[in-house]
């Protein structure tokens, strides 16, 4: 079922960190241009002005558009003189809506899927004037940090799907303009085609086909498979679909290309895995439990037995990822020069109870040299200390 359009989740969380972590620069940024006679003057000499009694059609779409998204501002249409692939574009001011068509956009949609592309523009709108312009002084404060060299690798790529998570929300407003997934899907792929015809249903069994668990690699745009899969998560789901869309959009928890919001999800995966690591005898060294404070984790006042671990899977986590949690298990499982085969067998456990005994293993081996009798008399005394009593099996 369809809601009233609101920012993705994901914009939300991004806005929040940014918000509370760059107060002054949230603030500076606050303000949204309104449209005076500048802009007017350079849309009269650059475009051709839609007006309503010349392009009845045109008109009728958008305040269609409007209408259903609940745009309250004057829209205005244009079509650009500078020709190339058909597209359209909001010209964001505070108080209109100004859309841009260009390459002959209108003549190549049918009316529902105009009104879809009008109702993609006009979501940007009330994106970036919703909160007070929040969220788009979360955009300009991310863009700008990509012109900084010094700007971490987790904000590069949030900027990254800060963007696609928009165009997401601009095709969430296609879909609350037309009600229909298949018009939203259509203006899509004719946009990206120049086609006249096209088959939004075929298409959307295209897309069912695409694995898209590893997300998206668009840089300014969600591909467009990706586009219309969540179009159709959303038309059948509503809300129960926003879990899956921000998964496709990029994993949160892929080492390789973390965001700020992968970045504490990450750090508290970390402190709570090595927290319940040295609940276990054989993990709570002197230097172990510094380790853990140093990874800033809650070190248990006393041990407990391996059965008051949680037993998750974590095994579905990247390949990048899982390699890191193992090197933390070693880390405290090797930290003690003195400590035995059983400080090992007991990262092992700890690691079966969590899905990642097989890659833990490989790690052990890899790095520190295990041979196959090693290796194997570790794994069997791990199984002991499971088997146990008090321990997970």
């Amino acid at each position: 079922m369809l809601h009233p359009l609101r920012p993705l989740p994901y914009h939300v969380a991004v806005t929040s960190i940014l918000e509370r972590e760059t107060p002054k620069a949230f603030a500076a940024l606050g303000s949204a241009p309104a449209g005076g006679v500048e802009l007017d003057q350079a849309l009269l000499r650059s475009t051709y002005r839609l007006d309503p009694a010349s392009h009845p059609e045109a008109h009728a779409q958008l305040a269609r558009a409007a209408e259903a998204l609940g745009v309250t501002v004057p829209v205005e249409l244009y079509a650009g003189e500078s020709g190339g692939r058909p597209n359209a574009e909001l010209v964001h001011v505070a108080d209109r809506a100004i859309v841009v068509l260009t390459g002959g956009l209108s003549d190549l949609l049918s009316g529902d899927e105009l009104c879809a592309v009008l109702g993609h523009e006009l979501a940007h709108h009330l994106l970036w004037t919703a909160e007070g312009g929040r969220y788009l002084v979360a955009a300009r404060l991310l863009d700008a940090g990509e012109t900084d060299a010094r700007t971490s690798g987790e904000h590069l790529e949030t900027a990254r799907r800060f963007r696609l998570a928009t165009e997401l929300y601009a095709d969430r407003g296609a879909l609350v303009a037309t009600g229909s997934v298949e018009p939203s899907v259509g203006g899509l792929i004719k946009l990206a085609t120049g086609l006249r015809q096209v088959d939004p249903a075929a298409y959307l069994r295209q897309a069912a086909e695409v694995d898209l668990t590893s997300g998206s690699s668009g840089q300014t745009h969600p591909e467009n498979v990706l586009r219309a899969w969540a179009l159709q998560q959303w038309q059948l789901d509503g809300d129960a679909a926003e879990e899956r869309v921000a998964a496709a959009i990029g994993p949160p928890l892929d080492l390789a290309a973390l965001d700020v919001l992968g970045q504490d999800a990450l750090r508290d995966l970390t402190r709570e895995l090595v927290r319940q690591a040295v609940l276990v005898e054989a993990l709570r060294t002197p230097e172990s439990t510094e380790l853990a404070e140093r990874y800033g984790a809650t070190v248990p006042p006393a041990p407990s037995p391996l059965s008051e671990l949680s037993a998750e899977d974590l095994s579905a986590l990247p390949a990048d990822t899982r390699r890191y949690l193992c090197a933390v298990l070693a880390d405290l499982a090797t930290c003690d020069p003195d400590a035995s085969r059983d400080a090992l067998a007991a990262a092992v456990a700890v690691a079966t109870v969590k899905r990642l005994d097989k890659d833990l293993v490989r790690f052990l081996s890899a790095e520190l040299g295990l041979g196959d009798r090693e290796r194997s008399a570790v794994v069997s005394a791990a199984g002991r200390l499971l088997a146990s009593p008090g321990g997970a099996a």
